[in-house]
């Protein structure tokens, strides 16, 4: 007998309003203009580092030098960042030291390092358990490689240079056989050179450096692993950064070409056309810069120059204005766009005409963009980490809607009160977000079905116009477990099933108002006799793309339980459901944690009791 799945239009005491949660308190009020701030400094020194934005909103940073005069020290241990605190802590040390590498974060939420002076082969960092293994090796000694992740989850290294001579070889890396292909040649050498993931999942290499500048790009196709040249760059280019826009241009800006004028400007390829096209020129001649796209559409350009301006690039107008400087002149240096909006700076080097001529920092800064922000996270965990597509999302804010609304029916609008939610994935698809509900400090909200893995921009809407935005992590799975108190800690938003030895069946539940205490508390659960067969049916989200059933594990407090079925609730959007057999070895346990794992990533804890 099959015992997988439950009636919850029948039997469920839930409805949609559990999916409407409230967090008291977490809310962000940003400043109204451009700002810089000072953060926890790193624990040494670092340039020609990597600094990689992991699932759970920390940030991995990783190699460099550290010291110059004398030359060389490198930087061996790796950091973590916490937005949360501002302050950094160890990750442990890579198996090899690193310069002059590339790092992707996978869309299992781990992170690729490779390359690098002297480096053979690649190795992985599990932020879940801070743990570095070996990735094989590429088949090359790559040095300042361009990486990309593409869209089936497959990195492409491309480029950089070995004794002087740049390459044109390339590799793919699959995560999933921890195993090393070709990806062809290139038709050009080439290093320093820029690559951008194009929305039809294609990637665009530009530029680079053999002997020269070079003015030519080429188009790598995943789906035929061949590359086949594209338009020429209007001016020659190296060493310059790229982004994807949300009109879904690649702009380019910076480096360094045959002639100053040349590399003052930027230029823009259209995917649609195959070919390039001016636009505004920045202010400052810039290389060895970063540039960043910020939740607005804009582009965020700083660093590269012996002063410490900052430039904004906008779409709309093509035009390039300054806007607050940083505290530190930097170059070399890593930008990275956090989940709260603000762009974290670290390290890099500052040329000075006094003694000594190159400073190496440790220091570290954020910039705000001054516009309003959401901070995302899962409407069942509240923790920070990766959103899946069809899950429950809450988007937390200030004044994002001018009074609270509720929708009504089966099928979520995409406006309510006049607010909408926009996702754009890392492909530059924008898609409109069903909502479940909105409010001046709250909104709720489902990921798109067919949004990208990687980060996202999500924009709240107001009256038709671009109000606050923020920043999300999208993965395939973002297991979180709905509490009865909407905290996702306390007692399980869930139900028994209890089917007796002659087949009948009955549903209890697992949670009770407690009215002097304003809250749900746990319903103590009792197994009964040992012909009963209990179920736990859960209530989740974020767990629906999982590999495979047996990629779903269930811990009850500390036991391995078996796990029937983990898919799709029936009858609710976006709410995903976990049934669970209760075994007998949990009788008399009384209050005990609840934890799911989905293909490696763990749930938050809820509570259940076993009488």
């Amino acid at each position: 007998m099959r015992h997988s799945r439950m009636n919850l239009r029948s039997h469920s005491p839930f409805s949609i309003t559990l999916l409407i949660c409230t967090l008291a308190g977490f809310m962000q009020v940003k400043a109204q203009q451009p700002a810089w701030s000072a953060t926890g400094s790193l624990g040494a020194p670092r340039s020609q580092h990597t600094a990689t934005l992991l699932a759970n909103g920390k940030v991995l940073v990783v190699g460099g030098i550290s010291e110059i005069a004398p030359c060389c020290a490198f930087a061996g241990a790796a950091e973590l960042y916490d937005p949360a605190t501002g302050q950094w802590s160890e990750a442990g040390s890579p198996i090899t030291i690193r310069v002059g590498h590339a790092a992707l974060r996978l869309a299992n939420g781990k992170v690729l390092i490779v390359g690098g002076a002297g480096a053979i082969n690649a190795e992985i960092y599990d932020p879940d358990s801070g743990a570095w293994t070996n990735a094989g090796n590429p088949g090359a000694s790559f040095v300042f490689p361009r990486a990309e992740l593409l869209t089936d989850g497959r990195a492409l290294v491309t480029g950089g240079f070995v004794g002087g001579s740049g390459l044109r070889i390339a590799k793919i890396y699959d995560p999933t056989t921890n195993a090393w292909n070709s990806a062809g040649a290139m038709n050009a050498e080439r290093l320093l050179h820029s690559i951008t993931l194009l929305p039809d999942g294609r990637a665009l290499i530009a530029g680079g450096f053999i002997d020269q500048p070079l003015r030519t790009a080429e188009i790598y196709d995943p789906a035929t692993n061949r590359w086949t040249f594209t338009g020429d760059l209007i001016f020659p280019r190296a060493d310059h950064q790229a982004v994807l826009l949300a009109n879904n241009k690649a702009l380019i800006a910076g480096g360094v070409g045959p002639i100053e004028d040349d590399y003052k400007s930027a230029q823009l390829y259209d995917p649609a056309t195959g070919r390039w096209s001016a636009t505004g020129a920045p202010t400052t001649l810039r290389f060895h810069h970063t540039l960043t796209l910020l939740p607005n559409g804009k582009a965020l350009v700083i660093g590269g120059s012996l002063d410490n301006s900052a430039e904004l690039y906008d779409p709309a107008t093509g035009r390039w204005t300054l806007t607050a400087a940083s505290g530190v002149a930097r170059q070399n240096h890593t930008a990275t766009l956090l989940l709260n909006g603000k762009v974290l700076f670290t390290g890099g080097e500052t040329l000075s005409i006094a003694p000594p001529p190159i400073r190496i920092h440790s220091s570290a800064e954020l910039f705000d963009s001054g516009a309003p922000s959401v901070a995302n996270v899962s409407a069942a965990s509240f923790a920070a980490g990766p959103l899946a597509p069809e899950s429950i999302s809450a988007a937390f804010g200030a004044n994002l809607a001018a009074n609270t609304q509720t929708a009504s029916g089966i099928h979520l609008p995409t406006e309510l009160a006049g607010v909408s939610v926009r996702i754009r994935d890392s492909l530059s698809a924008e898609r409109l977000a069903p909502l479940f509900f909105v409010s001046p400090g709250q909104l709720n909200y489902q990921i798109p079905s067919g949004t990208a893995g990687g980060q996202a921009i999500v924009t709240v809407m107001r009256g038709g116009s671009i109000f606050a935005a923020g920043s999300a992590v999208i993965g395939p799975v973002a297991p979180g477990l709905f509490s009865a108190n909407a905290d996702g800690q306390s007692v399980a938003a869930a139900v028994v099933l209890r089917i007796k030895a002659d087949g009948a069946q009955s549903f209890e539940p697992v949670a009770q108002f407690d009215a002097g205490l304003n809250r749900f508390v746990a319903a103590p659960i009792d197994l009964g006799p040992a012909s009963d067969q209990v179920f736990l049916a859960l209530f989740g989200s974020g767990i629906r793309f999982r590999s495979a059933l047996s990629a779903v594990r269930a811990s009850i407090g500390g036991t391995n339980s078996e796990v029937l079925f983990a898919d799709a609730a029936p009858g609710f959007i976006g709410l995903d459901q976990i049934n669970v057999r209760l075994p007998r070895s949990l009788e008399g346990r009384g209050a005990i944690d609840v934890e799911l794992s989905v293909d490696g990533r763990a749930s938050n804890k809820v509570r259940v009791s076993v009488r």
